[in-house]
């Protein structure tokens, strides 16, 4: 009796999950920590004690959410975590001697997406309303409501790329945690347009025009890559910048999935920047419960560069066991390793669900070499 489409990938994930489990060995074994779980100590080390409990070893702990530190800043305000010192030299005191590597994550354009407005003056919300891009209409990003940001698909009041002063702001920010903090990596999160309708506000259509001497209904495919540029841009940036505080700190970017709409969509053309050496590895956001779209993804952002991949699954909207399925897949086809989102929300028993799937091993191999730094080069 033939095996029904449901039986196959059941078994096809057998296969999955069990090769992963033998190939883990130097992988990446990632979870992305949210700003919510830093408000303690003892909440930190909850959270820590299931990541080990897990296997893991490297986190992305959110330090910049919404243009605000959890780490001591001379750049940023203060995030509110109830008198709580340093969250983030709190992490890697704790996480380093557990055997996990510490990513500072850092929302780069994204800046502000609370119902109210930031309390301090200092809040680059207040302090330069003039780098944030706008919709074709014309209207800021930084005066939508919660609900009309939702409507228009924008996550928040968003910074845009094509200046100069943001591009400085979001490094200097890489490079401040870079020198104050024993840190393994910056991951930049956000690092893309929010969508293909924002991008207009008068001083970034004057600047499209200066480079092309067009307009963008003129010639919407050179608008395109202008786009597409200004985000790289951001991101060279910043790996130069941080080559020079500290060569040995790792960039990394949580990308959109699909590398196709990641450029054409988003601006985020980030299987160039892996080609280029802009970035060393990326994390793509795959966070689809359907299994069948797992396996798609899986093949999609594994087709360039696939060792700098670590595949980005989510575990709040699923199971674990249907989550991992399309990242044993990433792997067998030579994916760097698994990033979950999130610790925050890893439901209970996920620790040892995740720890049969993703592998075993001390530090993750990152197959960086002199020759691959060498490759940078700022466009």
């Amino acid at each position: 009796m033939p095996l029904s489409n449901k039986c196959r990938l059941f078994f096809l994930f057998v296969l999955l999950f069990v090769a992963g489990a033998a190939s883990g060995e130097e992988n990446c074994r990632y979870f992305w920590v949210v700003r919510d779980g830093l408000g303690s100590p003892e909440q930190i080390d909850e959270l820590l004690a299931r990541a080990q409990t897990a296997g893991a070893n490297g986190i992305m702990v959110q330090v910049v959410g919404r243009g605000e530190a959890y780490y001591r800043s001379d750049l940023l305000p203060p995030a509110d975590f109830s008198g709580f010192e340093d969250p983030l030299q709190y992490v890697i005191q704790k996480a380093g001697p557990m055997g996990m590597e510490v990513h500072a994550w850092v929302n780069a354009y994204l800046v502000w997406s609370a119902p109210w407005e930031p309390e301090s003056q200092d809040h680059v919300y207040h302090a330069h309303p003039e780098w944030f891009t706008a919709h074709s209409n014309g209207r800021s990003s930084r005066s939508y409501t919660h609900e009309q940001a939702e409507a228009a698909g924008l996550a928040g009041a968003t910074l845009s790329p094509a200046y100069p002063g943001v591009r400085e702001y979001i490094t200097d920010i890489a490079v401040e945690i870079a020198d104050n903090y024993n840190i393994r990596g910056i991951h930049l999160d956000y690092i893309r347009y929010p969508n293909s309708s924002f991008g207009y506000s008068r001083r970034e259509l004057e600047l499209f025009q200066l480079a092309t001497g067009l307009y963008p209904e003129e010639d919407p495919e050179q608008w395109g890559i202008w786009r597409q540029q200004q985000v790289t841009e951001t991101v060279a940036t910043v790996r130069a910048s941080l080559r020079s505080a500290d060569p040995g700190v790792l960039l990394s970017c949580a990308v959109m999935a699909n590398p196709y709409s990641a450029a054409s969509e988003f601006s985020c053309d980030w299987q160039n920047w892996l080609t280029q050496g802009l970035v060393d590895f990326v994390c793509p956001m795959a966070y689809t419960s359907d299994p069948l779209r797992a396996l798609e993804l899986a093949a999609a952002t594994t087709s360039v560069h696939p060792e700098k991949v670590v595949y980005g699954i989510g575990v709040w909207n699923q199971t674990v066991s249907n989550a991992i399925a399309g990242a044993q897949k990433a792997l067998s086809l030579g994916a760097g390793g698994i990033c979950v989102f999130s610790l925050n929300s890893l439901p209970a028993g996920g620790e040892q669900t995740l720890g049969r799937g993703w592998g075993t091993g001390s530090s993750p191999e990152h197959g960086i070499s002199p020759a691959y730094f060498n490759r940078v080069r700022v466009p």
